[in-house]
């Protein structure tokens, strides 16, 4: 394995040992931590779904993270939230994971946008048909302006 401790049959291993062409939009990457804007090339992608992972496999969940990789994911989840929330106009942002179907430590931040409906509150954010999307280049846009507002150049 590499210094990453990438496991070839999960899945979060094998978004990060994409060719970068075919990588989510990166917003933040050290050696622990790799951030992206979740990215659909086929259709328009709900603004503001953040996926935060930690560079090796851990299949244990947040009980696995060393206190280094805790510390980063925390700051990095409240830089995001803060900088989702300026720059596309969320009321609110969403943070989960469950690692339970992926088990590889992955978090999402989400943002909930102004005037959704009670129904899609939460976990159904995304499901929402009037929420704000993005074409693939918006969605690329908008990670470089994260990736500014995080303080680091992905």
């Amino acid at each position: 394995m590499s210094a990453t401790q990438e496991t070839p049959e999960c899945f979060f291993c094998k978004r990060l040992a994409l060719p970068p062409a075919e990588q989510d939009p990166v917003i933040y990457e050290d050696s622990l931590i790799h951030v992206s804007h979740e990215l659909d090339e086929a259709a328009p992608t709900y603004l503001g779904t953040i996926v935060i992972q930690t560079k090796r496999h851990t299949d244990a969940g947040l009980s696995s993270l060393t206190d280094a990789e805790g510390e980063r994911i925390g700051e990095l989840v409240a830089q995001l939230s803060r900088a989702v929330r300026d720059l596309v106009g969320a009321s609110w942002c969403y943070t989960y994971c469950f690692t339970e179907g992926y088990q590889h430590m992955h978090q999402f931040v989400v943002a909930r946008h102004p005037r959704m409906p009670p129904e899609h509150v939460r976990l159904g954010a995304k499901d929402w048909p009037g929420a704000p999307r993005g074409n693939p280049e918006q969605i690329r846009r908008l990670a470089s302006e994260l990736a500014k507002r995080v303080g680091h150049k992905a």
